[in-house]
Parts: C-alpha cells; sequence; structure tokens
C-alpha cells in the first residue's frame, strides 16, 4: 500500500511539472497574416484596393510590413483597420523607397493602445498604378512582434514574406 501511494505521488509530481505555467513564454510568433489585392492587374492611373487580414497577434502587439513594386503608389489617407466591426482611419507609421530592391515599403505599428484585448482584424488600403511593373510583380507581408521601440530601415528590412499576391500595372 505504502508502494502504491509513493509511485501515485511520484506520477502526480511529475505531471504537474510538466505542466506549463503559460504566460508569455508559450507564445510563437507575431500571428497570422494573408494579403489580397483586387483587382490583381490595373493599367496606369488605375487604383487597387489592398485586404491584410490578421489573426493570433501576439499580445504585445504586431508590426505589418509590406512590400510592393515601384510601379505602385499608396494613396494618402485610405488606410482603414476594422476590429471586430469598427473602422479605425490609420496611417502608415513610415512610407520607405528601397532603391536596391527596387520596391517601396508601407510599415504599420499595432499596439496594444490600439488592439486592446482584439487579436484579429483586417487593415484596408488603396495603391495606385504609376508605372509599368513586371509581369511578376507581387505585393508582400510580414507580420512580426511590436518592440518596445519600434522602428524601420530599408537598408536591414527583417522582411520575411509571410504571404504574397500577384499585383502588377500593365
Amino acid at each position: 500500500m505504502k508502494k502504491l501511494l509513493l509511485i501515485s505521488l511520484c506520477a502526480l509530481g511529475l505531471s504537474l511539472c510538466g505542466c506549463g505555467g503559460g504566460g508569455s513564454n508559450s507564445f510563437v510568433g507575431a500571428g497570422n497574416i494573408t494579403v489580397h489585392a483586387s483587382p490583381d492587374e490595373i493599367d496606369t492611373g488605375d487604383r487597387t484596393k489592398i485586404i491584410i487580414e490578421f489573426d493570433e497577434a501576439h499580445p504585445d502587439g504586431v508590426s505589418i510590413k509590406i512590400r510592393y513594386s515601384k510601379g505602385l503608389s499608396y494613396i494618402a489617407d485610405t488606410s482603414i483597420l476594422t476590429l471586430k466591426g469598427k473602422e479605425i482611419g490609420v496611417s502608415p507609421f513610415v512610407e520607405v523607397d528601397a532603391n536596391i530592391a527596387q520596391s517601396l515599403y508601407l510599415v504599420y505599428f499595432f499596439g496594444r493602445d490600439i488592439l486592446g484585448d482584439i487579436n484579429s482584424g483586417k487593415l484596408e488600403f488603396e495603391l495606385r498604378g504609376v508605372d509599368q511593373t513586371d509581369k511578376n510583380s507581387e505585393i508582400e507581408v510580414d507580420i512580426d512582434v511590436l518592440e518596445d521601440s519600434p522602428s524601420f530601415s530599408a537598408d536591414t528590412p527583417e522582411f520575411s514574406a509571410e504571404d504574397s499576391n500577384k499585383l502588377r500595372v500593365k
């Protein structure tokens, strides 16, 4: 009987040690993200609507980085963040010309002051075709955990596309 009790206590102790404490240490990644362009092929002078959806956003907030061809131009005051059906007018933190890659970056920082306890949403904005792009041109998106002092540099963009969509200017 004592042996059975000792084995039961050891098993209970091991099972308790194996349970994680939860919290931020158990979270991996910044979130999931997708990008869509409608239409995905335009003429110069025409506009396209970009829709970026994200979910499982990191509790510290996220930075969303978008890369696209220099044949497109961001249209000011078209960015809308939708959280649980509520639309919020937002602006990119920075619009950066990446000369080396012949592309442009838009970068948005969404901390808990904006997201609150919401971990999913939709970001929409418009781009205008200004010059013909390569037939394989794309819009790409990356999501990262928001740092304490957010910044961005086209020289070191720390960009790894997590989703992309065809986007061509004819």
